[in-house]
């Protein structure tokens, strides 16, 4: 693919933007972290981080990326609710997880969730000098569809892996971080939406 050549002055059009195929969303607000641009920086000891107007008609697909969060406790996972006017959602997942514990010979585990509250975004460590990173994807919060998510990662403690799907057809503008146990504090969130 071409993508477009950009010079001081231009003026953008749909076309040009629809060309680079991914854009970073910048939330209209948060709650219990800052914005450096549009990118989000959990406070210190967070208990959720709550990313609002992320979700729009303007994108059907996108990514939540994960870098350098760490938890106050390790070995956990960071979980998300969406939102609709900053207000979570509270059931309605349902899905697997597959994991293994890393640096060891340990064996292939599962959990699956029925009706659950929270999906899975990524793993979380208390490790400062092993910070955390992952991706999860999400297709169809805005739209009036069934919302699914799958991620994959590794950190300190796990490889995992997960697929979820929301049994409504509800719309939803954001999405509130949380730690499955204890606060998490600083690196960086950031959420793209995607054409496709």
């Amino acid at each position: 693919m071409t993508y477009p050549n950009f010079n001081s002055g231009d003026i953008l059009t749909a076309t040009d933007m629809n060309a680079l195929g991914m854009y970073k969303m910048t939330p209209t607000s948060v709650n219990n972290a800052t914005l450096s641009g549009a990118t989000v920086i959990p406070n210190s000891a967070a208990s959720t981080v709550t990313i609002n107007g992320v979700f729009t008609a303007d994108y059907d697909n996108y990514i939540i990326s994960v870098s350098g969060v760490t938890a106050s406790s390790g070995g956990g996972v960071l979980y998300g609710k969406l939102t609709s006017n900053s207000v979570p959602q509270t059931n309605g997942w349902y899905g697997n997880t597959f994991f293994i514990s890393a640096g060891g010979a340990g064996s292939l585990s599962n959990a699956t969730v029925s009706n659950a509250a929270t999906f899975e975004i990524c793993c979380l460590t208390n490790t400062t000098n092993h910070k955390n990173a992952g991706v999860c994807n999400i297709q169809a919060p805005f739209l009036s569809n069934q919302t699914r998510a799958q991620y994959n990662n590794a950190d300190d403690y796990y490889f995992r892996l997960g697929a979820f799907h929301l049994s409504n057809t509800n719309s939803y503008d954001g999405v509130q971080i949380l730690p499955s146990g204890g606060t998490i504090s600083g690196g960086e969130i950031s959420i793209f939406g995607f054409k496709g």
